[in-house]
Formats: C-alpha cells, structure tokens, sequence
C-alpha cells in the first residue's frame, strides 16, 4: 500500500496534516499491512514508531488518539468518517484497525481497477516488465546454447564419418 494512499484518505476525511498523530496513524496502517504487523500487540506498535519518530510510547498513543478525536469532533466530511473510523468503540487500536481494513479494501480495489482499464493479464504485465538488458542477456546466452549444440552435432556427425 501507498504512504500517498493512507495520506489522501485521513485529509479527506479531515484530519489535520499539521499533528503528531497525522504521520504516525499513517505509520501505523502502512504497519499492519507487513506480514509481521497482521495481528500486532499495540504497545509493540507503539514503540515501533516511536523509536522511528525518536518520541517515546506514550507520546505515540496520546497523538494519535488526539488525532482521531480532533477529526472527529471537526467532523468535515461525516461519512467518509464514519466509513474509515467510526464514532463508536473509539479506542485507538480500534480505530487504526478499522481505518486500515478500509483503506486495503479501496487499495486493492483501485488496483484491480487500474489493470482491467489497462486491459493486460496477469502473464501480459509480466511480459511488460521485462527490460531492454534482460532481453540481450537472454539472446546472448540462446545465441551460445546454439552454437554449443551446433558444435556437438558436428562432432557427432563428423564422428560417425569417420
């Protein structure tokens, strides 16, 4: 998932880009979306982004809780909050938990998007994303399992000559 992505969706939902709890609620989604980060115990999560942000656990929990309950009591754009957050069961794990299955529902839905408007298949991107240099490396080493071939059925042929 795209930090972008994350970032779009908490300004629309009008949440301050200017707070604390901005970059690291984006930290924490594009957290759960690692392998590692599936089912996280918070204070690990927690301190996680404090130590990438040098702040301390606590400093990480209070931020982001004062940045979902300052997007909602704003309350810019009342469905898009609802839809991403919620206003109900309002704890922090609850809210990025919520926030991060409907921000990954959307991604992949664009996504998904994107490739039926290009119209390739899977096995189409792959050939797309084959470069100049693998293509030469790849004729290089077909031209020299030709001429070994060639080189062996000669022999052969010169062998039963003889």
């Amino acid at each position: 998932m795209k930090k972008e992505f994350v970032e779009h969706v908490l300004i629309a939902m009008g949440m301050p880009v200017k707070l604390k709890g901005f970059k690291y609620i984006v930290e924490a989604v594009l957290l759960l979306d690692t392998p590692e980060w599936q089912e996280p115990k918070w204070t690990a999560l927690y301190y996680k982004i404090a130590r990438l942000y040098g702040d301390t656990e606590s400093r990480v929990e209070r931020a982001i809780r004062n940045a979902f309950t300052t997007t909602r009591t704003r309350v810019t754009n009342y469905e898009l909050i609802d839809h991403y957050i919620g206003f109900t069961n309002c704890q922090n794990s609850n809210s990025i938990t919520f926030l991060y299955r409907n921000i990954k529902k959307e991604y992949l839905k664009k996504q998904q998007e994107e490739k039926e408007k290009t119209g390739l298949t899977w096995r189409e991107e792959q050939i797309e994303e084959i470069t100049l240099e693998q293509l030469q490396s790849f004729n290089e080493v077909s031209a020299d399992m030709i001429k070994e071939i060639v080189r062996q059925t000669l022999k052969e042929m010169l062998f039963e000559l003889a």
